[in-house]
């Protein structure tokens, strides 16, 4: 159900026909991440951005999403894709673009 403020999802509940609707969520900053302004390596950090793939998978008996995200970089402005590991302890928020 979309919501005035998005769909609240648990993670691994992500699929690819939600792909091009813009996606919120908490993690923590990779060290990727960090030289382009996200954060420091290992603290708390919010993504959002359009949400451009994602692929469900299982390991070790757990199911995980990767999200292919495309958000803009802190430290240069410039649109960047990053990639994340979304277990079933996160939720994400969606927000269709369209409306």
């Amino acid at each position: 159900m979309w919501g005035v403020d998005g769909q609240v999802k648990n993670a691994i509940e992500l699929r690819q026909s939600d792909a091009l609707n813009w996606i919120e969520f908490d993690t923590v900053c990779l060290s990727e991440w960090e030289e382009l302004g996200f954060g420091e390596l290992g603290t708390p950090v919010k993504i959002a951005g359009m949400l451009m793939t994602v692929e469900s998978g299982h390991t070790m008996g757990r199911a995980y999403s990767r999200v292919h995200v495309s958000v803009t970089a802190p430290t240069t402005g410039k649109t960047v894709e990053i990639v994340s590991m979304l277990g079933s302890h996160r939720t994400v928020t969606l927000t269709d673009v369209a409306s």
